[in-house]
């Protein structure tokens, strides 16, 4: 595929990502108000974002390194693994339903990122 259509269909999709944490964080602090970082609403979509950026662009580009030995592919693992416990870990605080809150988001984007992978190919 072209270059081009590669980088718009990244911008569009960070773009549909940015904005769909907006509203949905905008609703839940709405909803909750008591939530930590209630009164911080661009705070809390800059730190989505950010760590949204970290797993697809781990995933994106380490599947490539993976790919060139077999132990690769285990430290692309093994480092996919501790970033989603290092995130998921404050969660633990607040219940079960809040770490899988935190883990799902996170394992789609690593699954989009492996879909986004296959089908620009990068090399």
């Amino acid at each position: 595929m072209k270059k081009s259509l590669e980088i718009a269909a990244h911008i569009f999709f960070w773009s549909m990502f940015t904005i769909l944490t907006l509203v949905l964080s905008k609703m839940y602090l709405e909803a909750v108000p008591t939530a930590p970082f209630a009164q911080h609403l661009n705070y809390v979509v800059f730190l989505e974002l950010a760590m949204g950026l970290i797993f697809f662009y781990t995933t994106f580009f380490g599947i490539l390194w993976a790919q060139r030995k077999r132990n690769n592919s285990i430290i692309l693992t093994a480092i996919l693994v501790v970033l989603l416990l290092t995130f998921a870990f404050p969660a633990t605080h607040f219940g079960t339903l809040q770490v899988l809150s935190s883990l799902i988001p996170h394992l789609l984007l690593i699954f989009l990122a492996i879909l986004f992978y296959r089908s620009f190919k990068v090399v």
